[in-house]
């Protein structure tokens, strides 16, 4: 495809948007960042048999001696609370694309706002649109990768426009449905799945990055690879209008 070409053009368009608007976007960015790093580093709870029938749990260096059911039942409740932050997080992180993609196309005017920062909960067709086409995905994946690995990424990389999609048909003020966005997604990827596979692949050193300073690199680098993610739904889309 024409898009393998475009790699640095595409990265070199996301930082021209980015870098003069950094504190903006930092900002915007923020609350996703701190949610989906919390979820991250907070420990799991370590589990010893205390006596026969009681159990104590670690959670850093606190205590607390349970029976194996309220054992079950603390560690679902932590288990719960991680995934609902991790999961409050990447939507919120949806919502920082969406702005960035108004950045993009010359919609924005970088001026802070609490309603760009949780821009997800703007309107409820916004959140509700990227939690139920998030599941679909995650379900679809999930059954795909059962089959094989291969099959499961070739898959999420079909479906990966889909929230993009979707945004954009109500903000024209023509809804679609949730599978409809899906199959959206799937049409427009078709020819382009390598190109993004090769484009998430050139983040690896950025991503090793990450790891390596605990994650304070992710303070450029989310925001970096969303603006880029951004840019390579915008080039798709003029693909498509040609």
């Amino acid at each position: 495809g024409a898009l393998s070409m475009d790699r640095t053009v595409l990265k070199d368009q996301a930082k021209a948007e980015l870098n003069p608007n950094f504190g903006y976007y930092l900002l915007i960015s923020l609350p996703a960042l701190l949610l989906t790093g919390l979820a991250a580093i907070v420990p799991f709870p370590t589990i010893q048999e205390a006596h026969p029938g009681e159990w104590q749990i670690f959670v850093k260096s606190s205590l607390v001696t349970a029976t194996r059911s309220h054992t079950n039942e603390y560690l679902n409740m932590w288990q719960s609370i991680i995934m609902f932050v991790m999961l409050l997080g990447l939507l919120l992180m949806i919502g920082v694309g969406f702005a960035m993609m108004d950045g993009l196309r010359g919609r924005s005017d970088h001026h802070f706002g609490w309603r760009q920062m949780f821009k997800i909960f703007e309107r409820g067709e916004y959140f509700l649109g990227s939690l139920l086409i998030g599941l679909l995905q995650w379900v679809w994946i999930f059954l795909w990768t059962l089959l094989l690995i291969v099959p499961g990424i070739v898959k999420a990389l079909a479906y990966s426009q889909a929230q993009w999609l979707y945004r954009d048909a109500i903000d024209r003020g023509q809804p679609i449905g949730y599978t409809e966005a899906i199959t959206q997604s799937r049409q427009l990827m078709d020819g382009y799945k390598w190109e993004l596979f090769v484009l998430i692949l050139s983040f690896f050193g950025w991503w090793l990055l990450e790891l390596i300073t605990f994650g304070l690199a992710a303070i450029w680098v989310m925001p970096y690879r969303t603006m880029t993610f951004a840019n390579f739904y915008l080039k798709l889309k003029d693909k498509q209008a040609a």
